[in-house]
């Protein structure tokens, strides 16, 4: 559990890709940030999204799965969907910026809800 309040916290090195506390931290930012909006299960039906005139997106669409590439998803997770032009209400996680580890995790789960049907 210090591992993941380290990490979250951006304190100390960040843990290696891939590793149980970066998976920790990045299902836990899930939960906080994204999931509000995008649903737990990623299917854009979030308590949140479901109030936005722009639906979040349901990342189970395969076409738009195969559209994107794993850079383009790691630059709106940092940057936001307006720097992107994409829906505005996709908020910028500007302090996940050097925490590429948790990035491509968070990059890992939203690829996730696309393999599943």
């Amino acid at each position: 559990m210090l591992a993941v309040l380290l990490a979250l916290a951006g304190c100390g090195a960040e843990p290696e890709q891939g590793g149980p506390a970066v998976r920790a931290a990045a299902r836990e930012l899930w939960q906080g940030r994204c999931a509000n909006c995008h649903g737990v299960d990623g299917r854009g039906d979030g308590p949140s999204g479901r109030a936005l005139a722009r639906r979040p997106r349901d990342f189970h669409d395969a076409a738009w799965q195969a559209s994107r590439d794993d850079e383009q998803l790691r630059r709106v997770i940092v940057e936001g969907g307006a720097e992107h032009g994409l829906a505005a209400d996709m908020a910028a996680n500007a302090d996940l910026a050097d925490r590429p580890a948790i990035v491509s995790e968070l990059v890992r789960i939203v690829r996730g809800f696309g393999a599943s049907p």
